[in-house]
């Protein structure tokens, strides 16, 4: 659990929109110095300019994620310049939407490297310092995608499913080790900037109507400070998960009509 923001380091990726530059705005107002990267440098010296006027020590990189072999050194150069890293969020995604049978393998592929290999090798590089202290929190933002294998999508979601099945297996492995893991399944996201809303949305909602992103962001906070090890956005959507569970064909079966009559919406 966090208790004090105050000069915790927090590096989070895809800062530039949504929900990482939601988070990145949230802590650092709380005090936390705040790293940040995406690739859009120009939406990123947005958000960096927010940060600092909370938090004068926050920095930001410009950074493409989907370059893998890049990543080892992106690590070494974050932990070098913000000193240590206490709090790591893999938010970084991209979302391309398409049948599984005619999404075009190159983006197969990219979403792959984006969504799944790119934040379980970045939590690689940087995790052995959080070990060695003890101490330190992973934060995995995932999708609602993961848990329902949304139809039209087929890609995104296989890339969302396989990165909450190696984090969840991470926290068990290093569950007694100090570091702290923690998932995050958001459902609708309203990216609109600037737009804001009740944080009442991220308990009730029926999961149909778009959250805002800083409700998104503050329910992330709340989850570090309480220590919890998964976040449903909005909590509603956890009942929704347990009962396809209990039948799974069903679920398929439910996903499918949506997605025949044109109700599903991508991420």
């Amino acid at each position: 659990m966090i208790d004090d923001w105050s000069r915790q380091r927090v590096l989070i990726t895809g800062a530039s929109s949504g929900i990482g530059a939601a988070l990145a705005r949230e802590l650092a107002g709380a005090g936390a110095i705040v790293g940040m990267c995406a690739r859009r440098r120009d939406l990123l010296d947005e958000v960096l300019a927010d940060c600092r006027a909370s938090q004068p020590e926050c920095r930001a990189w410009t950074m493409d994620l989907g370059e893998i072999e890049e990543i080892d050194g992106f690590a070494i150069r974050a932990e070098r310049e913000m000193g240590a890293i206490d709090v790591l969020v893999n938010n970084a995604a991209l979302v391309l939407g398409g049948d599984g049978l005619t999404t075009p393998w190159h983006d197969v592929k990219q979403i792959d490297r984006t969504n799944y290999l790119s934040p379980v090798r970045l939590t690689r590089a940087l995790l052995p310092a959080m070990l060695a202290r003890r101490a330190g929190h992973i934060v995995t933002v995932s999708s609602m995608a993961a848990r329902t294998s949304t139809p039209g999508e087929a890609a995104y979601a296989a890339s969302k499913a396989a990165l909450s099945a190696f984090f969840e297996a991470l926290a068990g492995e290093l569950w007694d080790s100090g570091v702290k893991f923690h998932l995050v399944y958001p459902a609708l996201i309203d990216l609109t900037p600037g737009l804001d809303g009740d944080d009442e949305l991220a308990v009730s909602s029926n999961g149909s109507e778009r959250i805002p992103a800083p409700v998104c962001a503050r329910a992330i906070r709340r989850q570090l400070e309480r220590g919890d090890f998964e976040l449903y956005v909005p909590e509603t959507m956890q009942r929704f998960v347990a009962g396809r569970a209990r039948d799974v064909t069903a679920g398929v079966e439910l996903m499918a009509g949506l997605y025949q009559r044109g109700e599903l919406h991508p991420d």
